[in-house]
C-alpha cells in the first residue's frame, strides 16, 4: 500500500533519568508550596460539624420545652429537624 504523503521525521528530544528526577524534583518543591497554601484554608467541614451539632441541640431545647409548657415549641423542632 502507497501513500502520497511524504513521511517527515519528528525530532524527539532525548530524555534521561536525570531529566525525569530534576522535574521529579521540581514538582516536588510545587507540591510543598501548595500543601503550605492549603494549610491557611479553613476547614469547612468542620464548621458544617459545629452548626450542625448547634441545631441539634437546639432541637432538643425546643422538644425539652415543648414536653414542659405542653407542645408548643414541637412544632419548631419539627421544623428545624426536616431543614
Amino acid at each position: 500500500m502507497s501513500t502520497d504523503i511524504p513521511q517527515v521525521p519528528v525530532a524527539a528530544a532525548p530524555v534521561t533519568i536525570v531529566d525525569v528526577f530534576a522535574k521529579q524534583i521540581e514538582m516536588g518543591g510545587q507540591l510543598a508550596v501548595i500543601h503550605e497554601q492549603l494549610k491557611a484554608i479553613p476547614d469547612h467541614e468542620q464548621r458544617i460539624r459545629v452548626l450542625e451539632a448547634a441545631r441539634n441541640r437546639l432541637i432538643g431545647t425546643c422538644l425539652a420545652l415543648s414536653a414542659i409548657t405542653g407542645g408548643g415549641a414541637a412544632w419548631v423542632a419539627l421544623a428545624l429537624a426536616h431543614r
